[in-house]
C-alpha cells in the first residue's frame, strides 16, 4: 500500500538542496489544519495534494507554475472519485496551500468552494469549519466586514443541532472552534470600531495586532508538548501587519490560473462589472431541453447568491435556484458557472417552491414530481437573468 510520506512541515526539505528552506506555517495555517484535523483525522487520499506535498516537490519554485498545475491536476483527479468527503477535503486543502503561500484571497475562494461538495455530503461540521476558514483569510486580506459575515454564519452552524453518530465529532469541533471564534470576533470588532488615538506622529501609539482571549478551561496535562493552549493559539491566528498606508506598495493580486482564481478577476455579461463579491457569481444557460422554464434560453446569463443559508427560503410564488447534483441528465437546464470553479460534476437551473406540507420542493424538469432530496442540493439563489440581444454574447466566456 503506497502511502504518503510523514512529514512534520519542517524538515522534510531541508536536505539535498542548499538554500531551499520549507516556509514556516503562519498561525492561522496551523490552527485549522488542527480544527480540520478533529472532523478528518485520517490522511487525505494521495490524490490531494497538500502543503507538505509542495514543500517537499516544488522545493524550488515553491507555489510558481509547477505547483498550480499539479494542484489543478489534483482538482480533477479528486473530484473525478465521485466521494463528496474527499473532494471538499481537496479544495479546503488548496486553501491552505494558498494561505500558507501567503494569498489569502484567493484562500478564501477555495474555502467556499469547499462548501459545495460537503453541502452534497451533508456535513453539517465540515461546512461550519469552511465558513470560519473563509472568515480567517479574509480577515487576514484585511477584508474586515465579509470576514465578520463569514464568522457569523459559522457560529450559527456551530449552534445547530447534530444527532447521531456526527454529534461527537461536531461537539469537538464546538470546544476547539469557540474560543477562536471569539477571539476572530474581538479582532474584528477592534479593526472595524477602533479605539480614538491621536494622529499618527512620533507619539502615536503603536497598532495592536491581536486582542486578550480568555482562557480555555482545559486538563493542561492531556495536552502535546509543544502545543500552545488554546487562548494562545487564538492570539496567533489573528495577528497580522498593519495595511499598507501608500497605496502604491499594496500586494499586486493574487497569481493563480485556477479557473475562477481570483488573480484573474472574473467578468460577466454587464459591460464594465466585474465581479468583487464572492458570495454572488455569474452563472451561463449552457443547453436545455424540453419546455422546462420555456423563457429561459440558451445563453442567458444569471447571478446568483452562493450563501442560500441566508435567505428566508422559498416563498408561495417560488424562486429560481442553482441546483448541484451527482446526477448527470438529472435537470433539462444545464449551467455553467463563469466566475468560479465548480466542485461538483453537473448543476442545473431549477425551481424551488413550498409544498402542501411546508416542506421546500426542487423541481428540475416540467414534470410533476419534485427531485428527490438526496439527488440534488440547492447551491445559490437566482438574483435575476441579463438576457442577450440576438445571441451576440452567448458565446462569450469574458
Amino acid at each position: 500500500m503506497v502511502e504518503r510520506p510523514s512529514s512534520s512541515g519542517t524538515s522534510e526539505a531541508r536536505s539535498g538542496v542548499s538554500g531551499a528552506e520549507p516556509r514556516v506555517r503562519p498561525e492561522a495555517v496551523t490552527v485549522l489544519e488542527r480544527l480540520l484535523r478533529l472532523l478528518f483525522p485520517n490522511p487525505p487520499s494521495l490524490d490531494c495534494i497538500t502543503i507538505d506535498d509542495v514543500q517537499r516537490r516544488y522545493r524550488l519554485t515553491g507555489l510558481g507554475a509547477p505547483a498550480l498545475a499539479a494542484i489543478e491536476q489534483s482538482q480533477r483527479m479528486v473530484r473525478a472519485r465521485g466521494d463528496y468527503a474527499q473532494t471538499g477535503l481537496g479544495e479546503f486543502h488548496i486553501g491552505l496551500i494558498y494561505f500558507h503561500w501567503g494569498d489569502p484571497r484567493a484562500a478564501a475562494n477555495q474555502f467556499a468552494l469547499a462548501r459545495q461538495p460537503w453541502t452534497l455530503a451533508d456535513d453539517n461540521s465540515a461546512n461550519c469549519l469552511s465558513h470560519f476558514a473563509q472568515g480567517l483569510a479574509l480577515y487576514h486580506a484585511f477584508h474586515n466586514e465579509p470576514a465578520m459575515l463569514q464568522f457569523g454564519r459559522a457560529e450559527r452552524l456551530m449552534a445547530r443541532p447534530v444527532h447521531g453518530l456526527p454529534a461527537a465529532r461536531h461537539a469537538a469541533l464546538v470546544e476547539q472552534l469557540r474560543p477562536l471564534l471569539t477571539a476572530a470576533q474581538e479582532a474584528l470588532r477592534e479593526a472595524l470600531w477602533p479605539a480614538d488615538r491621536p494622529p499618527d506622529g512620533p507619539d502615536a501609539a503603536p497598532e495592536r495586532l491581536y486582542v486578550a482571549v480568555p482562557p480555555l478551561r482545559d486538563a493542561p496535562a492531556t495536552r502535546p508538548p509543544g502545543v500552545p493552549t488554546p487562548d494562545v493559539a487564538a492570539r496567533r491566528a489573528f495577528e497580522r501587519p498593519p495595511p499598507p498606508r501608500d497605496p502604491a506598495t499594496r500586494a499586486l493580486p493574487p497569481i493563480s490560473n485556477l479557473p475562477g482564481g481570483l488573480g484573474d478577476v472574473p467578468r460577466g455579461p454587464v459591460p464594465g462589472h466585474i465581479v468583487v463579491d464572492d458570495r454572488f457569481g455569474w452563472y451561463v444557460i449552457a443547453e436545455r431541453r424540453g419546455d422546462f422554464l420555456p423563457a429561459v434560453v440558451a445563453g442567458t446569463w444569471l447571478l446568483a447568491d452562493s450563501e442560500p443559508e441566508e435567505r428566508s427560503g422559498a416563498t408561495g410564488r417560488g424562486e429560481y435556484v442553482i441546483v448541484g447534483s451527482r446526477r448527470a441528465g438529472l435537470g433539462s437546464i444545464a449551467v455553467q458557472s463563469i466566475s468560479r470553479s465548480s466542485a461538483v460534476p453537473y448543476v442545473y437551473l431549477g425551481r424551488r417552491a413550498v409544498g402542501p406540507d411546508g416542506a421546500a420542493r426542487l423541481f428540475l424538469d416540467d414534470g410533476p414530481q419534485p427531485a428527490a432530496a438526496d439527488d440534488a442540493q440547492v447551491l445559490a439563489v437566482v438574483e435575476g437573468f441579463w438576457q442577450v440581444l440576438d445571441g451576440q454574447l452567448a458565446g462569450k466566456r469574458s
